[in-house]
This record gives structure tokens, C-alpha cells and sequence, in this order.
């Protein structure tokens, strides 16, 4: 009796051991891919806000009358397609993730012109995103 006992314990200590040095290799693959599939397809700025009032991106994006009606188009190849109602304009994007927690946008065909994006949050239906200078981009999916 005292050996099947022995045998019961050593193999749940076994199965505690295999669970530990898998679990965080799974997890870290899947929140990666995760926000990588996430992403793919069309976004709209619902709204936006700055922690500092003299921020200069959010007195620029308020000039844009047209903020709200852009859509943004995001491919699996990490191309951005920036549409306004229907018609395409002609800006070239490309993003990028840097990790899960920070987002790299790529204007233009040069790639000096980056901006590296903190991700707030993060959800399938909406994600918000911090610029360099404080700017909180918060975009909703469109259906």
C-alpha cells in the first residue's frame, strides 16, 4: 500500500513539474500572436486625449475635421492603408510590434519616420495607444 502511495505522489510531483516549465513558454507565444492577429483589419479613432494639455500632436490632430472618419486598415504584412469613407488616400503606413506593450508606426516610405506607440490596452473590439508626447489615440473596430 505504502508503494502505490509513494507512486501516486511522485507522479503528481511529476505532472506539477512538466506543468510549471511549460505553462509560461505557452503563454508568452500566445499573447504574441495574439495581438498580432488582433489587429488585422479596419479601425476607427473613436476619440482622443492627452495627459498634457500643451501637447502638440493633439493640437495637430484637431485641426483634422475629418479625425473620426478615417478608417485604418491594418494587413497581416504590417501595411497600414489609411481610407476616408471610401476612398483611399495616399499615405503609406507600416506597423510593427516591438513587444506587447509597445507598438512602432512607420510613415512614409522612410524608415526614420517612427513612432513608437505604448499600448494601453488591448481587446478584439477596441485598443487605446500613447505617442511620444502623451497623445492617447483610442481606436474602436469597425463593423
Amino acid at each position: 500500500m505504502k508503494k502505490i502511495i509513494l507512486a501516486v505522489v511522485l507522479l503528481a510531483a511529476a505532472g506539477g513539474a512538466l506543468y510549471l516549465y511549460f505553462s509560461p513558454k505557452l503563454t508568452d507565444k500566445r499573447s504574441t500572436v495574439s495581438y498580432a492577429e488582433t489587429i488585422i483589419g479596419d479601425w476607427k479613432i473613436d476619440s482622443v486625449a492627452a495627459n498634457d494639455s500643451g501637447s502638440i500632436g493633439l493640437l495637430l490632430l484637431s485641426m483634422d475635421a475629418d479625425l473620426t472618419n478615417y478608417t485604418f486598415r491594418f494587413d497581416a504584412d504590417g501595411a497600414i492603408t489609411q481610407l476616408l469613407n471610401d476612398s483611399v488616400l495616399p499615405q503609406k503606413g507600416r506597423y510593427e510590434w516591438k513587444d506587447s506593450t509597445q507598438l512602432v508606426i512607420i510613415e512614409g516610405d522612410s524608415a526614420t519616420d517612427k513612432e513608437l506607440m505604448q499600448v494601453l490596452s488591448f481587446t478584439p473590439e477596441q485598443f487605446s495607444v500613447m505617442s511620444a508626447d502623451s497623445a492617447v489615440l483610442y481606436f474602436k473596430r469597425k463593423k
